[in-house]
């Protein structure tokens, strides 16, 4: 325990650091037995914390033109197999996919998971990808996966360097922390004054939650900025996407409706969306 900390602020904190069991939907076994695994190794990023993460890889039968790759960051308490109607969509178009499962989360070993092991996960899956001279192309990240995948390819908010890729997509993504801790908040039956704990004891860890802000950093994302959110979304708010579209007006914002949140990545408008995002002329060439 942090030096000072109060008891109760520190059970929060690991609480909030806790996902649940992600839900098992039918196909996530089939999935994941399809793909080729591995394993990455987190270290250095939080407290003396070493975390294995696995890996999953899947090849088209018929790569696209231009050799596109998406890597998929999923959400708090889920697991990569839930992009399982993304996959399948990129994959039939010719395009490569790799994702992981963050720490405490799918395979991947632990209880517990932050942002900045997240974020770290991804860039470090990136960088394997780079190495080998498959590079992603695009980065399709889902809720607080979304704010992770945004913030790994900005400079300076979380150690480490930033992933370089030319187009990010971000579905119902919370702009912010604090946007990503209301919901849970309301769910613990905390008060949402709380808040303020949860930041003081991330603090003592040597992170500034407030820097966790992808309008802050809205310029230095890249060139090709996809936003899709549903606009009766009830974990977060709908003007998450609209304050992110505005301080990026060169994005494309596209709202849908009768999805909420939990159903986004099986809807199939979004995984149009993202298809044609992914597979778009350019989606491998520059870098905002």
């Amino acid at each position: 325990m942090s030096a000072g900390m109060p008891d109760d602020a520190e059970a929060l904190f690991q609480r909030w650091c806790t996902p649940g069991p992600p839900d098992a939907r039918p196909g996530d076994t089939a999935l994941g037995d399809q793909a080729t695994r591995g394993t990455l190794t987190i270290s250095g990023v939080q407290d003396d914390m070493v975390d294995e993460i696995r890996t999953y890889r899947w090849n088209p039968a018929a790569p696209a033109p231009g050799a596109p790759c998406a890597v998929l960051v999923h959400g708090w308490g889920s697991r990569a197999t839930h992009f399982a109607a993304v996959i399948r969509a990129l994959t039939a178009a010719g395009v490569r996919c790799a994702a992981f499962d963050a720490p405490g989360h799918g395979e991947s070993g632990g209880t517990t998971a932050s942002l900045p092991r997240i974020a770290t996960g991804l860039r470090m899956l990136c960088a394997e990808l780079a190495r080998e001279g498959a590079p992603a192309t695009a980065i399709v990240g889902y809720s607080f996966g979304g704010l992770a995948a945004g913030l790994a390819c900005v400079p300076e908010v979380i150690k480490g360097d930033p992933t370089e890729v030319p187009a990010l997509a971000l579905i119902s993504t919370p702009v912010h922390l604090a946007s990503a801790t209301r919901r849970w908040l309301e769910m613990a039956n905390e008060p949402q004054s709380r808040s303020a704990d949860l930041m003081a004891v991330l603090s003592r860890r040597g992170f500034d939650g407030g820097r966790f802000d992808l309008l802050k950093v809205a310029d230095d994302l890249p060139a090709r900025l996809l936003l899709l959110h549903d606009r009766g979304d009830d974990e977060v708010p709908v003007s998450d996407a609209e304050a992110l579209a505005a301080r990026r007006p060169d994005a494309t914002l596209e709202l849908t409706e009768r999805f909420g949140h939990a159903r986004m990545l099986l809807a199939r408008p979004v995984v149009r969306a993202v298809t044609a995002f992914v597979t778009a002329d350019g989606a491998g060439s520059g870098h905002g």
